[in-house]
C-alpha cells in the first residue's frame, strides 16, 4: 500500500501541529526502544532502522509491505497518545 508520510498530525481542534508529521512519528517509533523490547535482537532493531531511513528519505509517497505497516502501527501504538495514534492509524489505513 502506497501510504504519503509526509501528512500532517493536527490537535483536537483540527489544527496541524507544528513540525509533526506521519512521517515524524513513524521514524520516531520506528527508532525507539521500549521498556518491553530489552531483549530485541539486533536484527529486528537493524530492520526497524532500514524501515525508518526509507520512510524518512522519501518525498513522496512510499509502497509499504502489510508487515511493515501492521510494525509502524504497532509501535506507533506503544509510543503515542490516542490523538497521535488515531490519526496516524487512520492515514496508514487510508481512511
Amino acid at each position: 500500500m502506497k501510504i504519503n508520510f509526509n501528512q500532517p498530525i493536527k490537535n483536537i481542534q483540527g489544527e496541524e501541529i507544528k513540525d509533526l508529521t506521519l512521517k515524524t512519528v513513524s521514524v520516531e517509533a520506528l527508532l525507539a526502544t521500549f521498556s518491553d523490547e530489552q531483549s530485541l535482537s539486533g536484527e529486528e532493531k537493524a530492520k526497524r532502522y532500514v524501515l525508518a531511513t526509507r520512510i524518512y528519505a522519501n518525498p513522496e509517497e512510499l509502497d509499504l509491505t502489510v508487515e511493515e505497516m501492521a510494525k509502524i502501527k504497532q509501535l506507533i501504538g506503544k509510543g503515542y497518545g490516542p490523538l497521535i495514534v488515531g490519526q496516524a492509524w487512520e492515514i496508514l489505513e487510508g481512511k
